[in-house]
C-alpha cells in the first residue's frame, strides 16, 4: 500500500497539505460523540479518541524514529508503524466504549476507519492504493452525514456541502497516482469507509 503516492508527478494541491488523513479522521472522531452525548462528555470522548487515534501514534513513532529505536521489522506486518499504532488505538477506544456504554456514533466512525484500511490493505496487494485518497472518499460520506445530523436545516446543509466539496477537491486535485488507482481508492473509501459508517450509524441513533 502506498502512503506517499507514486505515479505521474504533480504538485500537491494546497487542500491536501492542510487535510492529511489524521486531521480528516480526527474531525470525524471529534464530531461523532455529539450525536449520542452532550457538552463536556461528548467533548471528552471526541477529543480523547482524536488524540489517541490520530495524534498519539504519529508522535510516538516520530519520537522512536528520532531515537533510532523504531525496529524495521514492523514493516513485515504490511503496514506503516503509524497505521499499526492507530489501529491499536482504535481497538482500545472501542473496548472502552463497550465497557462504559459510550457513544455508538463514535464506534461507527472507528469501525469505518478500520474497515476502510483493511480493504485498502487487501486491494493494495494487487493494485497499490493511496490511504489519503481512500480517506478523502470515505470522509466525503462520513463528514457531511455527521454535520447534517448535528445541524439540521440550512446551516447543516451548507456545512455538509463545504465538507463534501473539500473532500472531493482533495481527492481529485494534486494526486500523484493514475486515474485508475484514484478511482479504485475512491470506490474503497466510499464502500468500505462510508458504507460501513452509514450501516452502523443507523443502529447508533
Amino acid at each position: 500500500m502506498s502512503t506517499s503516492g507514486a505515479g505521474p508527478g504533480r504538485n500537491r494541491a494546497p487542500v491536501r497539505r492542510f487535510l492529511p488523513p489524521g486531521v480528516v479522521w480526527a474531525a470525524a472522531l471529534l464530531a461523532a460523540p455529539f450525536l449520542n452525548a452532550d457538552g463536556a462528555a461528548a467533548l471528552a470522548w471526541g477529543a480523547g479518541a482524536a488524540v489517541l487515534v490520530s495524534l498519539f501514534p504519529w508522535a510516538l513513532v516520530r519520537f522512536l524514529n528520532l531515537r533510532g529505536d523504531l525496529r524495521q521489522g514492523l514493516s513485515r506486518l504490511g503496514a506503516p508503524p503509524v497505521i499499526l499504532g492507530a489501529a491499536g488505538a482504535c481497538y482500545m477506544v472501542l473496548l472502552i466504549i463497550r465497557w462504559t456504554e459510550g457513544p455508538r456514533a463514535l464506534a461507527a466512525v472507528l469501525f469505518s476507519m478500520i474497515a476502510a484500511y483493511a480493504i485498502t490493505a487487501l486491494v493494495s496487494r494487487v493494485m497499490p492504493l493511496e490511504w489519503k485518497e481512500v480517506t478523502y472518499a470515505a470522509a466525503a460520506v462520513v463528514l457531511p452525514v455527521l454535520l447534517l445530523a448535528l445541524f439540521p436545516g440550512t446551516a447543516g446543509l451548507s456545512a455538509a456541502a463545504v465538507a463534501a466539496g473539500l473532500c472531493a477537491a482533495a481527492l481529485l486535485y494534486g494526486r500523484r497516482t493514475t486515474a485508475g488507482r484514484t478511482a479504485a481508492a475512491a470506490a474503497v473509501g466510499l464502500a468500505a469507509g462510508g458504507g460501513v459508517f452509514l450501516w452502523l450509524l443507523a443502529y447508533s441513533l
